[in-house]
Protein backbone atom coordinates (compact mmCIF):
# COMPACT_ATOMS: atom_id res chain seq x y z
CA UNK A 1 0.00 0.00 0.00
CA UNK A 2 1.53 3.15 -1.40
CA UNK A 3 1.82 6.07 1.71
CA UNK A 4 -1.10 8.02 2.59
CA UNK A 5 -1.84 11.89 1.86
CA UNK A 6 -0.11 14.30 3.44
CA UNK A 7 -1.20 13.79 7.28
CA UNK A 8 -0.05 14.41 10.48
CA UNK A 9 1.57 11.83 12.91
CA UNK A 10 1.59 12.15 17.20
CA UNK A 11 3.78 15.72 17.61
CA UNK A 12 5.31 15.45 14.22
CA UNK A 13 5.94 19.14 12.73
CA UNK A 14 5.93 20.15 8.93
CA UNK A 15 8.98 19.61 8.47
CA UNK A 16 9.54 16.45 9.80
CA UNK A 17 6.93 14.53 7.59
CA UNK A 18 8.62 15.48 4.45
CA UNK A 19 5.18 16.53 2.86
CA UNK A 20 4.80 19.09 0.58
CA UNK A 21 1.75 21.72 1.37
CA UNK A 22 -0.90 21.99 -0.59
CA UNK A 23 -0.85 25.01 -3.27
CA UNK A 24 -1.18 28.24 -1.56
CA UNK A 25 -0.85 27.15 1.65
CA UNK A 26 2.36 28.49 3.78
CA UNK A 27 5.38 26.79 4.52
CA UNK A 28 5.36 25.49 8.08
CA UNK A 29 6.83 26.51 10.73
CA UNK A 30 11.10 25.71 11.35
CA UNK A 31 11.11 22.17 13.47
CA UNK A 32 13.12 21.65 16.52
CA UNK A 33 16.69 20.46 15.66
CA UNK A 34 16.96 16.30 15.56
CA UNK A 35 19.53 14.85 17.81
CA UNK A 36 20.45 10.98 17.52
CA UNK A 37 20.20 7.60 19.98
CA UNK A 38 23.43 7.67 22.16
CA UNK A 39 22.94 3.68 21.74
CA UNK A 40 23.47 3.93 18.19
CA UNK A 41 19.54 3.03 17.64
CA UNK A 42 18.79 5.44 15.13
CA UNK A 43 15.22 5.13 13.26
CA UNK A 44 17.03 4.83 10.08
CA UNK A 45 17.92 1.28 10.53
CA UNK A 46 14.46 0.40 11.13
CA UNK A 47 12.98 1.91 7.45
CA UNK A 48 11.85 -0.85 5.73
CA UNK A 49 12.27 -3.17 8.62
CA UNK A 50 9.93 -5.13 11.34
CA UNK A 51 8.72 -3.74 14.29
CA UNK A 52 6.50 -6.38 16.30
CA UNK A 53 4.51 -6.85 12.55
CA UNK A 54 4.22 -2.83 11.81
CA UNK A 55 6.76 -1.94 8.81
CA UNK A 56 8.16 1.62 9.04
CA UNK A 57 8.18 3.45 6.01
CA UNK A 58 9.36 7.22 6.80
CA UNK A 59 10.61 8.88 9.63
CA UNK A 60 8.82 11.55 10.73
CA UNK A 61 10.62 12.64 14.21
CA UNK A 62 13.53 11.79 15.65
CA UNK A 63 15.08 12.58 19.26
CA UNK A 64 17.66 10.91 20.88
CA UNK A 65 16.16 7.78 21.70
CA UNK A 66 12.81 7.98 20.51
CA UNK A 67 11.74 8.01 16.79
CA UNK A 68 8.31 8.67 14.75
CA UNK A 69 7.52 6.79 11.83
CA UNK A 70 5.08 6.38 9.39
CA UNK A 71 4.07 2.79 9.08
CA UNK A 72 2.29 -0.03 7.98
CA UNK A 73 0.01 -2.31 10.25
CA UNK A 74 -0.48 -5.93 10.40
CA UNK A 75 -3.79 -5.19 8.43
CA UNK A 76 -2.92 -3.19 5.66
CA UNK A 77 -3.47 0.13 7.44
CA UNK A 78 -1.20 3.43 8.26
CA UNK A 79 -0.56 3.98 11.81
CA UNK A 80 2.00 6.35 13.78
CA UNK A 81 4.44 4.34 15.59
CA UNK A 82 6.67 5.90 18.38
CA UNK A 83 9.86 3.84 19.52
CA UNK A 84 11.55 4.21 22.37
CA UNK A 85 15.20 2.65 22.83
CA UNK A 86 15.33 0.22 25.99
CA UNK A 87 18.44 1.93 27.65
CA UNK A 88 16.53 5.49 27.09
CA UNK A 89 16.73 7.54 30.00
CA UNK A 90 13.85 6.38 32.58
CA UNK A 91 11.47 9.36 32.45
CA UNK A 92 11.22 9.20 28.51
CA UNK A 93 10.03 5.41 28.86
CA UNK A 94 7.66 6.70 31.55
CA UNK A 95 6.26 8.89 29.32
CA UNK A 96 5.79 6.22 26.30
CA UNK A 97 4.13 4.23 28.58
CA UNK A 98 1.65 6.87 30.02
CA UNK A 99 0.92 7.53 26.48
CA UNK A 100 -0.15 3.95 26.08
CA UNK A 101 -2.51 4.54 29.09
CA UNK A 102 -3.57 7.74 28.33
CA UNK A 103 -4.93 6.54 24.73
CA UNK A 104 -6.28 3.21 26.50
CA UNK A 105 -8.46 5.42 29.36
CA UNK A 106 -9.63 7.46 26.32
CA UNK A 107 -10.45 4.89 23.96
CA UNK A 108 -14.08 5.73 23.52
CA UNK A 109 -13.40 9.68 23.06
CA UNK A 110 -13.62 10.45 19.18
CA UNK A 111 -11.39 13.46 19.42
CA UNK A 112 -8.07 11.24 20.36
CA UNK A 113 -5.74 8.86 18.10
CA UNK A 114 -6.75 5.07 18.85
CA UNK A 115 -3.97 3.03 20.25
CA UNK A 116 -3.36 0.17 18.10
CA UNK A 117 -0.13 -1.64 19.45
CA UNK A 118 2.20 -1.38 22.10
CA UNK A 119 4.75 -3.53 23.63
CA UNK A 120 8.13 -4.56 23.72
CA UNK A 121 10.10 -5.49 20.48
CA UNK A 122 13.89 -6.83 21.00
CA UNK A 123 15.36 -3.44 22.15
CA UNK A 124 12.43 -1.41 21.91
CA UNK A 125 9.57 -0.20 23.50
CA UNK A 126 6.80 0.43 20.62
CA UNK A 127 3.33 2.30 20.37
CA UNK A 128 1.48 2.69 17.44
CA UNK A 129 -1.44 4.68 16.59
CA UNK A 130 -3.89 5.29 14.35
CA UNK A 131 -2.87 7.80 11.71
CA UNK A 132 -4.53 11.17 11.58
CA UNK A 133 -5.58 12.79 7.98
CA UNK A 134 -4.78 16.28 8.56
CA UNK A 135 -2.30 18.81 9.46
CA UNK A 136 -1.13 20.16 12.71
CA UNK A 137 -2.75 23.56 14.17
CA UNK A 138 1.21 24.52 14.38
CA UNK A 139 1.64 23.45 10.65
CA UNK A 140 -1.59 26.26 9.65
CA UNK A 141 -0.67 28.81 11.92
CA UNK A 142 0.91 31.32 9.08
CA UNK A 143 -2.38 30.54 7.31
CA UNK A 144 -4.60 31.64 10.16
CA UNK A 145 -2.59 34.30 10.86
CA UNK A 146 -3.03 35.99 7.48
CA UNK A 147 -6.84 35.23 7.73
CA UNK A 148 -6.86 36.67 11.17
CA UNK A 149 -5.34 39.89 10.18
CA UNK A 150 -8.73 41.46 8.97
CA UNK A 151 -12.10 40.78 9.50
CA UNK A 152 -14.20 38.75 6.63
CA UNK A 153 -16.95 36.08 7.38
CA UNK A 154 -14.47 32.97 6.58
CA UNK A 155 -12.39 34.61 9.44
CA UNK A 156 -14.86 34.86 12.08
CA UNK A 157 -16.14 31.13 10.99
CA UNK A 158 -13.02 29.71 11.18
CA UNK A 159 -12.29 30.87 14.56
CA UNK A 160 -15.19 29.69 16.25
CA UNK A 161 -15.06 26.17 14.05
CA UNK A 162 -11.59 26.19 15.87
CA UNK A 163 -12.62 27.21 18.97
CA UNK A 164 -15.85 25.09 19.96
CA UNK A 165 -13.97 22.04 18.42
CA UNK A 166 -11.37 22.34 21.03
CA UNK A 167 -13.41 23.09 23.60
CA UNK A 168 -15.93 19.96 22.68
CA UNK A 169 -12.36 17.76 22.64
CA UNK A 170 -11.34 18.80 25.92
CA UNK A 171 -14.58 18.81 27.15
CA UNK A 172 -14.98 14.50 26.30
CA UNK A 173 -11.15 14.21 27.40
CA UNK A 174 -11.95 15.31 30.86
CA UNK A 175 -14.69 13.65 30.50
CA UNK A 176 -12.85 10.16 30.07
CA UNK A 177 -10.49 11.37 33.39
CA UNK A 178 -7.77 12.77 31.43
CA UNK A 179 -5.96 15.53 31.53
CA UNK A 180 -3.60 16.48 28.48
CA UNK A 181 -0.72 18.39 30.33
CA UNK A 182 0.95 19.10 26.99
CA UNK A 183 -1.65 21.05 24.73
CA UNK A 184 -0.19 22.84 21.78
CA UNK A 185 -0.50 23.79 18.51
CA UNK A 186 1.95 21.03 17.59
CA UNK A 187 -0.74 18.35 19.46
CA UNK A 188 -3.69 19.53 17.51
CA UNK A 189 -4.51 18.14 14.49
CA UNK A 190 -7.12 19.59 11.90
CA UNK A 191 -8.46 17.13 9.52
CA UNK A 192 -10.62 16.73 6.27
CA UNK A 193 -14.66 16.82 7.53
CA UNK A 194 -13.32 19.63 9.85
CA UNK A 195 -12.23 17.08 12.36
CA UNK A 196 -9.95 18.26 15.30
CA UNK A 197 -8.20 15.44 17.20
CA UNK A 198 -5.73 15.97 20.09
CA UNK A 199 -2.37 13.77 19.98
CA UNK A 200 0.73 12.87 21.58
CA UNK A 201 -0.85 11.74 25.31
CA UNK A 202 2.84 10.77 26.94
CA UNK A 203 2.47 13.92 29.17
CA UNK A 204 -1.13 13.41 30.37
CA UNK A 205 -2.38 13.15 33.72
CA UNK A 206 -5.08 9.99 34.71
CA UNK A 207 -8.03 9.69 37.21
CA UNK A 208 -7.01 6.88 39.28
CA UNK A 209 -3.73 6.72 38.57
CA UNK A 210 -2.37 9.95 40.95
CA UNK A 211 1.21 8.30 41.78
CA UNK A 212 1.90 7.37 38.61
CA UNK A 213 1.29 11.47 37.72
CA UNK A 214 3.03 12.98 40.37
CA UNK A 215 6.03 11.27 39.58
CA UNK A 216 5.88 11.88 35.77
CA UNK A 217 8.96 14.45 34.65
CA UNK A 218 6.61 15.95 31.89
CA UNK A 219 7.62 18.29 28.88
CA UNK A 220 5.15 20.81 28.74
CA UNK A 221 5.28 23.26 25.67
CA UNK A 222 6.19 26.57 28.01
CA UNK A 223 4.64 29.18 25.28
CA UNK A 224 0.83 27.77 26.18
CA UNK A 225 1.60 25.67 29.45
CA UNK A 226 -0.39 27.06 32.62
CA UNK A 227 2.22 28.26 35.38
CA UNK A 228 1.70 26.22 37.47
CA UNK A 229 2.95 23.45 35.03
CA UNK A 230 6.16 25.69 35.70
CA UNK A 231 6.41 25.99 38.99
CA UNK A 232 9.71 24.23 40.43
CA UNK A 233 9.58 20.68 40.95
CA UNK A 234 8.13 18.94 42.48
CA UNK A 235 4.85 20.20 40.50
CA UNK A 236 1.30 19.32 41.05
CA UNK A 237 -0.18 16.93 39.27
CA UNK A 238 -1.86 18.84 35.97
CA UNK A 239 -5.45 19.49 36.06
CA UNK A 240 -8.85 20.28 33.35
CA UNK A 241 -7.81 24.22 34.65
CA UNK A 242 -4.21 23.83 33.28
CA UNK A 243 -5.76 22.43 30.03
CA UNK A 244 -8.27 24.86 30.16
CA UNK A 245 -5.53 27.48 30.04
CA UNK A 246 -3.95 26.56 27.36
CA UNK A 247 -6.84 26.20 25.24
CA UNK A 248 -7.18 29.93 26.18
CA UNK A 249 -3.54 30.50 25.28
CA UNK A 250 -3.81 28.95 21.90
CA UNK A 251 -6.84 31.03 20.63
CA UNK A 252 -5.66 34.20 22.51
CA UNK A 253 -2.54 33.58 20.12
CA UNK A 254 -4.31 32.87 16.83
CA UNK A 255 -6.22 36.20 17.32
CA UNK A 256 -3.52 38.29 17.79
CA UNK A 257 -1.73 36.84 14.77
CA UNK A 258 2.17 36.91 17.09
CA UNK A 259 3.40 34.54 19.35
CA UNK A 260 3.25 35.57 22.85
CA UNK A 261 5.47 37.90 24.77
CA UNK A 262 8.04 36.37 26.93
CA UNK A 263 7.47 36.36 30.43
CA UNK A 264 11.78 36.35 30.79
CA UNK A 265 14.29 37.49 28.87
CA UNK A 266 16.45 34.39 29.14
CA UNK A 267 15.51 32.61 25.66
CA UNK A 268 17.98 29.73 26.26
CA UNK A 269 16.01 28.92 29.41
CA UNK A 270 12.83 29.01 28.26
CA UNK A 271 13.31 28.04 24.69
CA UNK A 272 9.91 29.48 24.26
CA UNK A 273 7.43 32.33 24.73
CA UNK A 274 5.07 32.87 27.25
CA UNK A 275 1.96 34.73 28.04
CA UNK A 276 2.78 37.90 30.98
CA UNK A 277 0.56 38.31 33.31
CA UNK A 278 -1.92 40.23 33.42
CA UNK A 279 -3.28 38.54 30.06
CA UNK A 280 -2.85 42.06 27.44
CA UNK A 281 -6.51 41.99 26.11
CA UNK A 282 -7.92 41.90 22.68
CA UNK A 283 -8.59 44.11 20.56
CA UNK A 284 -9.83 44.91 17.08
CA UNK A 285 -12.23 43.13 15.31
CA UNK A 286 -12.57 39.94 17.59
CA UNK A 287 -13.42 42.48 20.61
CA UNK A 288 -16.17 44.46 18.39
CA UNK A 289 -17.29 41.25 17.06
CA UNK A 290 -17.57 39.36 20.11
CA UNK A 291 -18.05 41.39 22.83
CA UNK A 292 -17.65 38.96 25.94
CA UNK A 293 -15.19 36.70 24.18
CA UNK A 294 -12.01 39.03 25.92
CA UNK A 295 -13.78 38.37 29.19
CA UNK A 296 -13.97 34.77 28.47
CA UNK A 297 -10.91 34.03 27.83
CA UNK A 298 -9.38 36.06 29.94
CA UNK A 299 -10.55 34.35 33.02
CA UNK A 300 -9.43 31.05 31.78
CA UNK A 301 -6.03 32.54 30.89
CA UNK A 302 -5.87 33.45 35.37
CA UNK A 303 -2.95 32.38 37.03
CA UNK A 304 -4.84 31.15 39.89
CA UNK A 305 -6.64 27.71 38.28
CA UNK A 306 -9.60 28.34 41.30
CA UNK A 307 -10.28 31.85 39.44
CA UNK A 308 -10.44 30.12 36.06
CA UNK A 309 -14.37 28.52 34.67
CA UNK A 310 -15.46 26.40 36.77
CA UNK A 311 -15.37 23.08 34.13
CA UNK A 312 -14.34 22.88 30.83
CA UNK A 313 -17.58 22.66 29.92
CA UNK A 314 -18.59 25.90 31.33
CA UNK A 315 -15.59 27.09 29.32
CA UNK A 316 -16.60 25.88 26.29
CA UNK A 317 -19.99 26.92 27.28
CA UNK A 318 -19.40 30.45 27.58
CA UNK A 319 -17.11 30.35 24.70
CA UNK A 320 -20.24 28.82 22.61
CA UNK A 321 -22.63 31.97 24.01
CA UNK A 322 -19.97 34.34 22.72
CA UNK A 323 -19.00 33.19 19.48
CA UNK A 324 -23.06 32.22 18.54
CA UNK A 325 -24.81 35.98 18.15
CA UNK A 326 -22.56 38.02 15.40
CA UNK A 327 -20.18 35.87 13.04
CA UNK A 328 -23.04 34.46 10.61
CA UNK A 329 -24.46 38.04 10.28
CA UNK A 330 -21.95 38.64 7.37
CA UNK A 331 -21.58 42.35 8.48
CA UNK A 332 -18.72 44.13 9.61
CA UNK A 333 -18.46 45.01 13.22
Amino acid sequence: MPPPAPQAAAAAPAAATGQRPAPGACPPPPRRPETRCPHGRDGEGLLGGDVAGYEPLRLLRRRECQNVFLATAPDGGHVALKTTCRDAASDVLARARNEAHGLRAAATHPDTADLAGEGVHHDLHYLASTWQRGLTLHQLLPHLDRSMAAWSPDSAELFTHLALALGHALEGLHRHGVVHADLSPGNIVLGHGRTLTLIDLDSCARDGDPAAAAALNRCTTTAYAAPECLAPRPRPVPTPAADQYSAAAILHRVLRQRPHQPATGNRARTREHRLTHPVEPLTGWPAALWPDLPETLRQALDPDPDARHPTTGHFTARLRHALTLTPRTGEHP
